[in-house]
């Protein structure tokens, strides 16, 4: 549940990307995302995520199903390929944002872009919305996901009320988030592990 204000920055982004959705109609041009979300299934720490360039591309110091990191805002390029690795130890946060030092429990990667299907595009360019990135970290693998943030106009709706009208369609990929309302699961999320993980890289790390 989200109130009204809680929610502009959100919706500013989707009228932003609903914007470029369509001026990208009968184009080849790839609209970017919207929203970042990462999360962890069980908990994991000290996690970075980077680009196939190896920039920086999102983090966190704690991640759990219930901890959740959210970005909104703006278009970012999808990514063609990510690396996930998360640490024990007291490793420290760079000047890059990434977490250095400790013990790396875990280093993978994943394709990002090449995945999504046409027709996600082909929604978003139609209907409007923004292409909502999800990426969860899990014992073994890097999960990704995506769906299309829209919203929906709610006639007669005012703070306090509930759903700003904010929801999600052509939901793919490896996992979907649990749906949760007022704290309470009321759809179950589910996870498809790929079957032939990279292996892990562990070790003391500088």
């Amino acid at each position: 549940m989200r109130s009204w204000i809680l929610s502009l920055p959100r919706l500013l982004g989707l009228f932003l990307l609903s914007g470029c959705a369509a001026s990208a109609h009968g184009t080849d041009r790839q609209p970017g995302f919207g929203t970042l979300r990462l999360d962890a299934n069980p908990e994991k720490n000290f996690v970075t995520i980077q680009d196939e360039a190896g920039r920086q591309f999102a983090g966190a110091a704690r991640l759990s199903k219930k901890i959740a990191s959210h970005v909104s805002g703006g278009s970012r390029a999808i990514p063609r390929a990510i690396r996930a690795t998360w640490r024990s130890g007291s490793p420290v946060l760079t000047s890059d944002g990434v977490w250095s030092g400790g013990t790396v429990l875990g280093d993978y990667t994943a394709t990002v872009a090449q995945r999504i299907p046409p027709e996600v595009f082909d929604d978003m360019r139609r209907h409007g919305g923004a292409l909502r990135l999800k990426i969860r970290i899990v014992d073994g693998a890097v999960l990704v996901g995506w769906d299309v943030e829209r919203y929906v106009p709610i006639e007669g709706w005012k703070p306090g009320d509930g759903d700003s009208g904010i929801h999600y369609h052509m939901a793919g990929g490896d996992f979907r988030e649990d749906k949760v309302i007022n704290g309470k699961i009321v759809e179950p999320g589910w996870e498809r592990i790929p079957p032939t993980p990279a292996t892990a890289a562990q070790g003391e790390q500088p």
